[in-house]
């Protein structure tokens, strides 16, 4: 009788393939969801330097993560002024910002948590400029 030579088999290949194509699947969705991150370029705002000195920051553009307290006003030329929430340095920092009119009608509520673009304006303001609901 003859012998057959071994080959590997048909199922380990298979597996070794599809086991391949999940990882480079998964880090593929990672990265892909990295460079869609239209936040991934902004600072975070550091809320004890908004505190010690807003003046310092105007014009420059931060990240704020945070949840919505309450409304604190609504203006119809200027907009809606909400207080957030937001936790740095082991403690929370009520932050108020300034939702524009032409943002305005976004429904925010007490308690939904929100990533926010925002640009301090000259009386040293927080200025939404976009919106993401985590």
């Amino acid at each position: 009788m003859s012998r057959k030579a071994h080959r590997p088999s048909n199922r380990k290949l298979l597996g070794g393939i599809f086991a391949a194509f999940i990882v480079l699947a998964g880090l593929g969705s990672f990265l892909l969801e990295k460079a869609m991150d239209p936040f991934r370029t902004v600072e975070k705002i550091k809320p004890g330097d908004f505190y010690e000195n807003a003046n310092s920051l105007r014009g420059n553009i931060y990240q704020v993560d945070g949840v919505i307290m309450g409304s604190l006003g609504w203006n119809p030329e200027k907009g809606r002024l909400f207080s957030l929430r937001v936790s740095a340095d082991g403690q929370d920092w009520p932050l108020p910002i300034l939702v524009p009119t032409p943002l305005a009608r976004l429904n925010l509520q007490k308690g939904q948590r929100y990533r926010v673009k925002v640009r301090v304006n000259e009386s040293g303001l927080l200025v939404v400029e976009e919106m993401d609901k985590k």
